[in-house]
């Protein structure tokens, strides 16, 4: 038997080596490399979470997302600009393309469905504050408070807040029926009310500001919810005390013959305004009336032209008057 040798042993090795080179080489050159098929999308506009049904979509709700084309059908919307502004008409998926028939017509909106007897009212709320900072939403039961400021009445003691309705619901908010983003400014919010409520909303939006207040007792027995024990002004929460009212300037009349002159004073007894109304003058037979700068025929006038004054004829004013006080009257300020 032929002993190994470390030559014969170093000769087998590299053999063994090369063996293992030329088999990788060869199989990389006869290896055939397989190419990913290449497959091509296009990037739809899709909904970013689930949007239901009566929802007023805006930019918020959207998102882009892929799509094969092999996989786009003819009713999908390719662009925001003809989805954002619409209503949803049934239910949309989130990440999926959003279809023409899931969406009301450009300026469609949903039927309006109320009660029996009741009535649908828009109405302006000032700020999200208005409506609990866009946390009320369509469906829920508010009450409505209506502030009035004192510079529309000056007896208002500093404006005055009271509530009117207890309970009525909210049925749409900007046009959505469902909850969605509320911009900040002026909302419009539709509530559902009575015939009744209907016209004192109206009313009391064209005189101040309505704020809507949420109420988880439910809806109310409608009408008008307001008690004296609810009123609250701004004198009263400042313990202020209502101003006195303006002193009215006295005034006094004094007649000689058929000639009438009316005096204001203060009340420290300073003369304000003096009139005096001249007597009635005849011309060519008809009996003119004083009325001020203008003047027309007693003919045209239904009423008795004054006699004049006699011992037992005073003027009707003088018959109510004391002797005394006549005379008073007649020599003051003379």
């Amino acid at each position: 038997m032929r002993r190994l040798t470390p030559a014969l042993l170093t000769l087998v090795m590299f053999g063994v080596v090369g063996l293992l080179v030329v088999a990788y080489i060869g199989k990389s050159l006869l290896a055939r490399e397989e190419k990913k098929p290449v497959i091509a999308t296009r990037n739809v506009p899709m909904a970013i979470s689930d949007i239901e049904p009566g929802t007023l979509v805006t930019e918020g709700h959207i998102g882009m997302g892929p799509v094969q084309n092999s996989q786009l059908k003819p009713d999908m919307l390719l662009a925001n600009r003809v989805i954002v502004g619409r209503v949803a008409r049934t239910k949309i998926r989130a990440a999926e393309p959003i279809r023409a028939g899931q969406l009301y017509q450009p300026g469609e909106l949903p039927d309006l469905r109320v009660a029996d007897g009741m009535r649908a009212v828009s109405i302006s709320v000032a700020e999200m504050v208005g409506i609990v900072d866009g946390m009320i939403k369509p469906g829920n039961y508010v009450d409505v408070l209506f502030t009035v400021e004192s510079q529309s009445n000056a007896d208002l003691q500093g404006g005055v807040t009271m509530r009117l309705f207890e309970g009525v619901k909210v049925i749409a908010i900007n046009r959505s029926f469902t909850q969605s983003r509320v911009e900040r400014g002026v909302n419009r919010v539709t509530l559902e009310l009575t015939q009744a409520q209907a016209n004192i909303i109206t009313l009391a939006e064209a005189k101040g500001a309505l704020t809507l207040v949420f109420n988880p007792n439910g809806a109310g027995s409608g009408g008008l919810a307001l008690t004296n024990s609810e009123r609250v002004t701004l004198n009263e929460i400042l313990g202020l005390e209502p101003p006195a009212p303006p002193q009215l300037p006295l005034l006094t009349e004094i007649y000689r013959g058929q000639t009438r002159r009316v005096q204001h004073f203060n009340k420290q007894g300073r003369l304000l305004d003096l009139t005096e109304v001249p007597p009635p003058s005849r011309d060519n037979g008809q009996q003119v009336l004083p009325r001020g700068d203008n003047s027309v025929p007693a003919a045209q006038d239904p009423a008795p032209a004054p006699s004049a004054p006699s011992a037992n004829n005073a003027p009707a004013p003088l018959k109510s008057m004391a002797p005394t006080a006549v005379r008073n009257l007649l020599n003051f300020r003379q």
